[in-house]
């Protein structure tokens, strides 16, 4: 699914902020995805921001199994006239959180930023990412995805001279996506 800010022109450019979305939302439609709660937070600071959100949907499986597919979509849409391919930002939560790390991992070049949320990655992609500025997030009460999977990836990232900041939040479980796409 790709939304557009309101007042969308086609000759001008924008960031393109792509959002991948946990196992949760899989599905046949987009129904889940367009009732999930980081989605329309995204969504709501799309006009304020002036941005082009893609939210591809993960029908069934993970998004590593999908990644052939959705480095096709990012590579058409990117290529879009009205996208700044300079300023495409990655983002993703829980099953969506590895996916980014992978995608980036995979694409480095693409990306302005990532930021990841309660997943984790292929320490071997690390240093592809050490020019991407990173800022990744996790609950230490996670007992779905273990905090130690963001933990290695940014250690991983910053050893080999990148800058993966990451914010822990002691008091939040797997969903801490609630706490980072509500605040500004």
């Amino acid at each position: 699914m790709i939304s557009y800010p309101e007042g969308f022109q086609e000759n001008k450019k924008y960031p393109l902020v792509i959002y991948l979305h946990g196992v949760g939302t899989c599905g046949e439609t987009t129904e889940k995805l367009r009732e999930n709660s980081s989605f329309l937070n995204l969504q709501m600071r799309q006009t304020a921001r002036g941005y082009i959100l893609l939210a591809p949907l993960c029908r069934n499986g993970t998004w590593n199994e999908w990644m052939s597919r959705l480095i096709r979509l990012v590579e058409e849409v990117r290529e879009l006239p009205c996208v700044d391919e300079t300023r495409l930002h990655l983002t993703g939560l829980s099953m969506g959180g590895y996916g980014s790390w992978e995608l980036a991992g995979l694409r480095p070049d693409w990306f302005a930023s990532l930021m990841p949320v309660c997943g984790g990655g292929i320490a071997g992609l690390a240093k592809r990412l050490v020019d991407v500025p990173i800022r990744a997030f996790h609950g230490l009460r996670d007992k779905t995805v273990d905090p130690i999977e963001s933990v290695q990836m940014a250690k991983a990232v910053n050893l080999r001279g990148g800058h993966a900041e990451l914010i822990l939040f002691p008091e939040l479980e797997h969903n801490c996506w609630d706490t980072v796409y509500t605040d500004e």
